[in-house]
């Protein structure tokens, strides 16, 4: 296996593992609060988050296809630029949709 290849598996992979892990925590923590205080936020809050989510994302993957050559092991923190990123799409999107 190429290493783009590699690194292409592993940052799906650990970016879909962080967006159910962030879905199956928002989804527990929304029944264990009385008062939703985050979604009591303006809704700029959220769309500036988005932003710098959708920033992460797409930052982490040009940098990923700028050095598809490199091993893994370099391009890690690239691959959890992207896992962060999707992990604060998520929480903001369920929150955007509840409000």
């Amino acid at each position: 296996m190429k290493n783009s290849e590699k690194t292409t598996v592993f940052t799906i992979g650990l970016s879909l593992a962080t967006i159910i892990a962030m879905f199956l925590v928002q989804i527990k923590a929304q029944g264990k609060v009385d008062i939703l205080c985050s979604y009591l936020d303006p809704i700029i809050v959220d769309i500036l988050a988005f932003s710098a989510g959708l920033f992460l994302v797409i930052d982490g993957i040009h940098r990923i296809w700028e050095h598809k050559d490199a091993r893994l092991k370099n391009q890690i923190t690239r691959s959890i630029r992207v896992a962060l990123g999707c992990a604060i799409l998520t929480l903001h999107i369920m929150q955007f949709i509840h409000k």
